[in-house]
């Protein structure tokens, strides 16, 4: 019996020819990945992408299974995934990766989402603190005015203090059941003109203004960071017509006009804190609170935009777009109002679109700019015309 014939040698098969050493296995995982990640998109959403591009793709899923991904289909994977960035952009690998896992989006936007609503809960409360001591503030401004026209108006009508002539002096009068009315001129009568109820009618709004005065400033002064209760030797009712008006009533005018005196420059002196103070943060700090509630507003609309059109990227903070919005709000507070095309803005205006469009505030620099650079004499015209403090 013959012996059979020994079995031919296996002759191994040729090794495959890997990408170069420069195109690492896992960074060729990483191109593939992107690519059927922006091939799968544009698949679901109707864009159209080429029989090659696709084909490429597939042949390099199949040869990275099977580990044989040579050259070219290294180079055609590279090739097809430059044509399926182009054809989904803006899409990119990124947002899809970020728009399958919302979690960090959701923080994200919660994060921005408290930040508005402390920002905007900030601006409330300091415009209703301001909106209030400034309407105080004027309201004590309108009652000196009164007062003293009040006070002007009775010593011209009542005459000097019988304490400044004591030749002229009388005894104090004494007043009967019946003449508990009487108002007390001394030896002379009411002015000319004038009667007994329209003196002491204006001595008494001269007394209640003045009561009015005091109350407001004490009130006032919590606000401009005043808690120190003012040392005062005055009476208890010192701010009050003595009862029965039993003595001359310029004498009454001038105690009251001693007291109107402490009181007036109680009013004053709160009244010009809040002026610094007040105008300090109207012009320096809400407009940065107003540009940083515009950015906030911004990031919110574009994160919500993103996540419908999956182009979102949920690492990216944008801690630039709030420095732009922080300085510009700062740079805006130095204005009055601006101009443009007839239309007068706020600052505070002005810095939420500094804030919510930051292209904004770069065209009205690049205005100014235009401006310095035709020199003095040229009428430039730029994106908005400040008036300046």
């Amino acid at each position: 019996m013959d012996n059979p014939p020994p079995p031919a040698a296996v002759v191994p098969a040729a090794a495959p020819a890997y990408v170069p050493g420069f195109l690492k296995v896992q960074y060729l995982s990483e191109k593939l990945e992107e690519a059927e990640l922006l091939l799968g998109y544009a698949t679901v959403s109707g864009i159209e992408v080429d029989d090659d591009v696709r084909d490429a793709v597939l042949a390099a899923r199949m040869a990275s299974d099977v580990g044989r991904v040579t050259e070219k289909v290294a180079a055609e994977l590279l090739t097809a995934l430059t044509a399926l960035a182009a054809c989904v952009r803006p899409v990119s690998a990124d947002s899809l990766r970020a728009s399958a896992n919302l979690d960090g989006a959701r923080a994200t936007i919660r994060f921005y989402g408290i930040m508005a609503g402390l920002v905007g809960g900030l601006i409330i409360v300091i415009s209703l603190v301001t909106y209030f001591s400034s309407s105080v503030a004027d309201k004590i401004k309108a009652d000196i005015e009164l007062a003293n026209s009040l006070g002007s108006k009775l010593r011209s009508e009542l005459g000097p203090s019988p304490s400044t002539i004591p030749e002229a002096a009388e005894p104090a009068p004494t007043f009967t059941l019946g003449q508990a009315d009487k108002i007390w001129y001394g030896a002379s009568t009411p002015p000319a003109g004038l009667s007994d109820r329209d003196i002491i009618g204006d001595l008494q709004q001269f007394a209640a203004t003045m009561r009015e005065i005091d109350a407001y400033a004490r009130q006032l002064k919590y606000f401009v960071f005043d808690f120190d209760q003012p040392t005062s030797t005055r009476q208890p009712g010192s701010l009050e017509l003595k009862p029965g008006l039993d003595r001359r009533l310029s004498e009454e005018l001038t105690m009251k006009v001693r007291e109107y005196q402490g009181v007036r420059a109680l009013g004053n002196s709160v009244q010009e804190k809040v002026t610094v103070y007040y105008g300090a943060i109207a012009t320096c700090i809400l407009p940065v609170l107003y540009s940083l509630l515009g950015a906030g507003a911004y990031l919110l609309r574009m994160y919500e935009d993103q996540i419908k059109t999956k182009t979102l990227v949920a690492s990216n903070r944008h801690v630039a777009r709030f420095l732009i919005a922080g300085i510009g709000g700062l740079v805006v507070g130095l204005f009055n109002n601006f101009t443009s095309q007839g239309i007068t803005f706020s600052p505070f205006a002005i810095a939420f679109l500094v804030g919510y469009a930051a292209d904004v505030f770069f065209t009205f620099l690049e205005g100014l700019l235009q401006i310095f650079r035709k020199g003095p004499g040229a009428s430039g015209q730029g994106a908005a015309s400040p008036t300046n403090p």
